[in-house]
């Protein structure tokens, strides 16, 4: 799986550091779509767990697309910016994943904007917003 990374990753899983941790919910049950001036674009999240079990969001897109900008809110509390690339394309076959995320829980009500551009780099842009419960 490939991971992209996210120079001020750090700061989204600060939010939940207070949060208990729990392990249980195996990650594959998504909830939420996109939202509008998307392009069409929708993003399926689930919760992957790495070889070390430690917990990661995943994004596979309905379409190939690049992610300029991930915008994340856990209900209650400050957003987080984090800054794609732009240039990678991204699909169903190759998802694109932000973590670890430390004190993941059950029930955490998440809000993902997503912006990038739909194909490639040089493609439509798009701007998603897609909620995500974790199970």
């Amino acid at each position: 799986m490939k991971r992209i990374a996210f120079p001020l990753i750090a700061l989204l899983f600060v939010l939940v550091s207070g949060c208990k941790k729990d392990d249980a919910g195996s990650g594959t049950d998504p909830f939420g779509g996109g939202g509008g001036g998307g392009g069409g674009v929708t993003f399926q999240v689930t919760v992957v767990r790495d070889q070390q079990n430690q917990p990661f969001f995943q994004f596979t897109p309905s379409t190939p697309v690049t992610v300029t900008q991930v915008t994340a809110t856990l209900q209650g509390a400050q957003p987080n910016v984090l800054n794609g690339d732009g240039t990678t394309v991204y699909s169903a076959q190759n998802p694109f994943v932000i973590g670890p995320v430390t004190g993941l829980a059950a029930g955490q009500q998440w809000s993902f904007v997503i912006q990038g551009k739909i194909g490639n780099a040089q493609g439509a842009a798009y701007n998603v917003t897609t909620n995500f419960v974790v199970p």
